[in-house]
């Protein structure tokens, strides 16, 4: 007990002869819980960037998911509709020259899925890049509003010497970091809204190569069938109108019965 005293004795003589060195320490912990208020606010902003990109990536997936299908069901009917033209022949049309227009729509099929491939992986990769970018930006953003800590604000300083010096710096932390949460949230929204434009941009490119694979695939199927009627000397094939599905008749909904009329007896004379 008496060297506990006689430490707080000193502690307070201490504090006594300098208290302005004193008045840093007193300022540090004035800022220590605004800084982690702040702190928290930045980085829970940012992960609500994040998190929002997270739901662009994800619908930006989703429709070039449906692109791909979409240009992939074009080309199998396409394909199919060559077939059906080349296997409906009559047994006198030369087999030999129907093998060759078979081979040239499956070689012209291989052809158009390297062309898809190739789509696909380019956006993949434009996409890779634009969130890489997107992320470095948001983490570069972090560290600009609140740093790492509070203590560089005593580098080249000396708490004995000119200590109104470090409080005057960690006072103008204070204020840089008040001002942060007045901006940042509309910053974040643009590059948020950038992140977007550029994956619409990734999106619509991939579109462009999808249509631009399509219509060779298209025109190469167009001069097969035109090689088997002039070249191979065939004959159109009709192809029946697929029959839509019968449209089921609403359901007629019962009427209720009329409930029976209550009526008074004759009266008695």
């Amino acid at each position: 007990m008496k060297a506990v005293a006689l430490v707080l004795l000193l502690a307070g003589v201490a504090l006594a002869q300098r208290p302005d060195s004193v008045a840093v320490v007193n300022k540090l912990v004035e800022v220590h819980p605004l800084f982690k208020q702040i702190q928290d606010y930045v980085i829970n902003t940012i992960t609500d960037a994040r998190l929002s990109s997270s739901e662009k990536i994800y619908d930006f997936h989703k429709d070039v998911i449906l692109t791909k299908s979409t240009f992939l069901g074009t080309s199998i009917k396409q394909e199919q509709d060559l077939l059906i033209q080349v296997n409906g022949q009559p047994a006198h049309i030369d087999n030999q020259c129907l093998s060759f227009i078979r081979q040239s729509a499956e070689v012209n099929m291989n052809l158009a899925g390297v062309s898809y491939t190739n789509c696909l992986t380019q956006a993949g990769d434009s996409l890779l890049s634009t969130v890489q970018q997107f992320y470095a930006q948001l983490d570069v953003d972090e560290r600009k509003y609140v740093g790492v800590g509070l203590f560089d604000e005593f580098r080249g300083e000396n708490v004995f010497y000119d200590p109104r010096h470090i409080i005057e710096r960690l006072e103008n932390r204070v204020f840089r970091m008040n001002e942060y949460p007045t901006h940042i949230g509309s910053e974040l929204l643009d590059t948020v809204a950038g992140f977007g434009n550029l994956l619409d941009s990734i999106r619509m490119t991939y579109v462009s190569c999808m249509t631009m694979g399509e219509q060779m695939l298209k025109s190469s199927l167009q001069m097969a069938q035109l090689q088997l009627e002039v070249v191979c000397n065939g004959l159109y094939v009709p192809t029946p109108e697929p029959i839509a599905p019968p449209t089921p008749a609403p359901e007629k909904v019962p009427e209720p019965e009329a409930e029976p009329v209550q009526t008074d007896p004759p009266a008695v004379e």
